[in-house]
């Protein structure tokens, strides 16, 4: 797991214009965790666009109100009040068939149509700084497993990725296969206890959901069988 922090108006990600993200008046969906700092006034997490007088999709927090804020083409759609934290926080903007919405830990905050044009050939992503009219700010805030894409999750789905994900920010989680192997030689999933067993030559790794909840150190080079707990490797 990596979380990305630091940002200044000169240290930030970008991406320069991609075809791709532009979704014209469709469906989108922008996503990722945020941990909050220091907030500083509206300080944007993710924006897609030219300049601080043309922008496309912008996803944010006004430190005023303390609330998040979607823009989109010229609309604005605002959640309750009450974000900040030094908790981790998974937070969601989508559009589905013209309407955007605000999600944060998996539940739906705010909603409004939005419909919007999300296509210009001069755009670029950004994430950690903002070119919002009047000042250029850069976020105070972490940011985590941030992403985007060109449709939009039911809200079924979104709380099913806000639930499998949140225990990989509990302290001391852990998210990747043991050893110094990606190369994956085996797997199996225990049915009872709803364990998948993940093989490489760096041994087993166990994982419940997203989190490695058990290891060994034993090479696994064929198979594994795993049912009511009791697993047998080769």
């Amino acid at each position: 797991m990596v979380a990305y922090s630091g940002f200044s108006t000169s240290n930030y990600l970008e991406q320069p214009y991609n075809a791709d993200l532009d979704f014209g008046t469709g469906d989108f969906c922008v996503m990722g965790w945020v941990k909050m700092s220091t907030p500083v006034a509206n300080e944007v997490f993710f924006e897609k666009g030219v300049d601080s007088t043309s922008r496309t999709i912008t996803a944010g927090y006004e430190q005023s109100t303390d609330r998040l804020y979607a823009l989109i083409s010229g609309s604005i759609i605002y959640s309750q009040s009450g974000f900040a934290s030094s908790a981790w926080k998974f937070i969601v903007v989508s559009r589905a068939s013209g309407t955007v919405s605000i999600y944060i830990n998996g539940g739906l905050v705010a909603s409004a149509s939005a419909t919007g044009t999300v296509s210009n050939s001069s755009d670029v992503v950004r994430v950690g700084r903002g070119l919002r009219f009047p000042a250029d700010v850069a976020a105070s805030s972490s940011l985590a497993l941030l992403r985007i894409s060109a449709t939009a999750p039911t809200a079924d789905q979104i709380a099913k990725i806000y639930n499998d994900e949140r225990p990989l920010f509990q302290p001391n989680a852990k998210a990747t296969l043991t050893g110094t192997s990606d190369a994956v030689t085996a797997l199996a999933h225990d049915p009872d206890t709803d364990l998948l067993h993940v093989g490489t030559s760096g041994g087993r790794s166990v994982f419940q959901g997203l989190r490695r909840v058990d290891e060994t150190a034993t090479a696994v080079t064929t198979a594994i069988s795993a049912v009511d707990d009791l697993v047998v490797e080769q």
